[in-house]
């Protein structure tokens, strides 16, 4: 339905004080892939003393992966140039040598998988002499676009109230729940982040909800962009979450946890189970060195009480089941594949209750579905890597009323029905493939992804409301509102995209990512450019001051409820005399209508940062991010001269300002403790005068 709040001002702030890394014992040799090689130079001779980086090219796997170039691990070749990377996580790496006057030599993407070992070559090419031998470590200059990271030890080790990953996305600057328990990015609405699963869609494509469950046990990381500026990331002005899942290896292995449920106790007496959610995995080859195999279960039972005084029943009861298998099979040392089916059935039992909302006028609710994906990675050649991907899924949700007769609105809240029935199923289907490409020009070096995507949606279902009547404090009728219509809906759209991103390392202290994409809309049949650009500058030498920022244009999703908007059911209200109980005055139909062309939802969003080691174990960061927006759907209830309607227009604007502070504290082996406080302010007003209020979309 369309309860989102709309055209406001809110300020939000929270202080947070989390823990979020818990050191755990290291992954077993062979369950981590293994790259080893030598340093020579163009006759074959070896280099010893020369220091070796391993970076992580951008969207790969593995818990020390986060981001292009980001920095995984440095050693130094030994007396006869060979060097050793061991315990890494399965995904691509880059293998940097850099050595005073020899310049600096880079390898091609390296994709390694569980148990794998890999050997190597590094050339070093006689670069201009230089008086100074000095070798300066990374900076952290070359990391314009930064995200933020979940780890499995510490998503698994943390007190998460039911298991699930999402109640740790909370515990970062900038991410709110709102009143309905929604997950906010930066002051945008829930509808304009984005959940990814391995790299593919996994939101709702009617209402743009995060959709997909997992097993907390699959889960190897949790990737947070705070603003996705690499123009890969399309239809979306928030977050993005990216979340990775965990392969098998040439082990296998088995996991149980959380086997006991949580008591319940009522003045000392045991009233049940209040919370259980057991989960089980099991790992392991399906051939040798070949094809692995995973599983994992999970159950979340939760039931949460209402502490008033309400009548019937006062507790939530949420209750739902999680399957994830995946199988990852190595066709080559270039080539490998990965196929995953995701299984995710949930109901509630009253939701929502509370003192406001007692049981009757509550609904039972279930939701569900599953998402099978296919992704294929192939390396072409010493600097290519080729990445496709496939994905069907399905999306059901099913709102019922409990009650019987109509809904009741009164000052004290709803009573005796709830309003409305919602039965659809929702499909999608997505294609993507990209190229990554790295290149070295003189003596920068540019890591390129340019990539294509097709994402076809559609659903059909019901939407139905019951009668509702709203009674004074004395409980006599005010005014009745009816429906009619057969509240049956279907909508359907086609997107295509393609975008260019460049990661440019410029010197060792200034990099850039640029980057474009390009979007169409089938739906709306529009076709949109967005440019985005990031930077990151070391104020000084050792890369202790560092200076961030960037500028980029958004285009929101537009969901399916746009284009069924004129099936819903037409609104019929009459007022009535309190006190006589007659009508008052006659009924009055509220059409549905679209008012001018719709257009897309667009959004300015610039950043400013600032990041200052404070010695060894200490990061003092501060950031400022604006966000500037319009063509907003509203739905406006509008009485003119063509009469009585809910509108639907494009005349919404936003303007979100956000300020947040961070210290974050490296205590040794033991984890990261962050202290955070964000202040959010968001105004918005509609651009046309309408008659009554406005609601938004999506």
């Amino acid at each position: 339905m369309l309860l989102d709040v709309r055209c406001r001002t809110a300020s939000l702030a929270c202080l947070a004080l989390a823990w979020t890394g818990v050191a755990l014992t290291a992954h077993a040799q062979d369950s981590t892939a293994r790259i080893s090689g030598t340093v020579v130079d163009s006759s074959g001779s070896v280099y010893p003393g020369v220091v070796i980086t391993l970076e992580a090219v951008a969207g790969e796997l593995g818990v020390d992966v986060i981001t292009a170039g980001r920095l995984v691990a440095m050693t130094t070749s030994t007396a006869t140039g060979q060097f050793v990377f061991e315990e890494l996580s399965a995904g691509t790496y880059m293998v940097v040598a850099e050595l005073s006057g020899l310049g600096r030599g880079v390898h091609p993407p390296v994709r390694v998988i569980a148990g794998q070992a890999v050997d190597i070559s590094l050339a070093l090419v006689a670069a201009p002499q230089s008086e100074n031998v000095t070798v300066v470590g990374s900076t952290g200059a070359g990391y314009p676009i930064e995200a933020d990271l979940f780890r499995a030890d510490f998503l698994r080790t943390f007190q998460l109230p039911s298991d699930r990953f999402q109640e740790a996305l909370p515990l970062l600057p900038g991410v709110v729940r709102d009143p309905r328990g929604r997950l906010s990015f930066n002051g945008t609405r829930p509808s304009q982040s984005t959940l990814l699963v391995n790299g593919v869609n996994a939101t709702d494509p009617v209402t743009g909800q995060f959709a997909v469950e997992l097993p907390l046990s699959v889960v190897d990381t949790v990737e947070v962009h705070s603003i996705p500026y690499s123009a890969e990331f399309g239809r979306v002005s928030g977050g993005v979450a990216d979340v990775r899942t965990v392969a098998g290896d040439d082990t296998w292995d088995f996991e149980v946890g959380s086997l006991f449920p949580k008591p319940r106790f009522s003045n000392g007496t045991l009233m049940g189970i209040n919370t259980a959610t057991p989960r089980v995995k099991a790992s392991g080859p399906l051939r040798l060195g070949k094809a692995w195999f995973s599983q994992a279960f999970s159950y979340r039972f939760v039931r949460s009480e209402v502490k008033e005084e309400i009548p019937g029943e006062n507790e939530e009861v949420v209750e739902g089941f999680d399957s994830f298998t995946q199988v990852d099979v190595a066709l080559s040392d270039r080539h490998s594949i990965t196929g995953t089916l995701s299984v995710f059935p949930s109901e509630v039992d009253n939701m929502g209750i509370d003192s406001l909302n007692p049981a009757l006028a509550t609904p039972d609710t279930e939701s569900g579905g599953w998402n099978v994906a296919i992704a294929d990675e192939l390396a072409t050649g010493q600097d290519t890597l080729w990445q496709t991907q496939f994905a069907f899924r399905q999306f059901d949700v099913a709102v019922r009323p409990q009650g019987a007769g109509p809904t009741q609105l009164t000052p004290d809240g709803l009573r005796q029905n709830y309003f409305n029935e919602i039965d659809r199923e929702s499909r999608q289907v997505e294609l993507s493939i990209a190229r990554l490409q790295s290149w070295e020009l003189g003596s920068q070096q540019h890591l390129i992804k340019i990539g294509a995507q097709v994402l076809a949606t559609s659903f059909d279902g019901i939407d139905r409301n019951n009668r509702i009547d709203v009674l004074g404090a004395d409980g006599r009728l005010l005014k009745r509102i009816t429906f009619r219509g057969a509240g049956e809906l279907d909508a359907s759209d086609v997107t295509t995209a393609g975008f260019l991103q460049d990661h440019w390392q410029i010197n060792p202290r200034l990099a850039l990512d640029l980057g474009v994409r390009y979007d169409h809309d089938s739906m709306l049949g529009e076709s949109h450019l967005s440019p985005r650009t990031a930077f990151s500058l070391a104020l000084d030498e050792g890369g202790r001051t560092l200076l961030k920022g960037g500028w980029g244009l958004f285009f929101d999703q537009v969901f399916l409820q746009v284009d069924s908007f004129r099936q819903f059911q037409q609104r019929i209200e009459q007022d009535f005399n309190g006190t006589t109980g007659a009508p008052a005055s006659a009924p009055v139909v509220f059409e549905n209508r679209v008012d001018g062309e719709l257009e897309e939802p667009t959004s300015r969003v610039w950043n400013v940062e600032f990041d200052q080691q404070l010695g060894a174990s200490v990061l003092f960061r501060l950031n400022y991010r604006e966000n500037r927006a319009r063509g907003r759907l509203l739905v406006n209830r509008v009485i003119d001269d063509r009469g009585a309607a809910l509108a639907l227009s494009s005349t919404g604007k936003l303007l979100s300002r956000e300020f947040d502070a961070t210290l974050r504290w490296t205590i040794a082996e033991r984890g990261d403790l962050f202290v955070s406080f964000s202040k959010i302010r968001t105004n918005g007003c509609e651009a046309s005068n309408r008659s009554g209020p406005s609601e938004a979309l999506n």
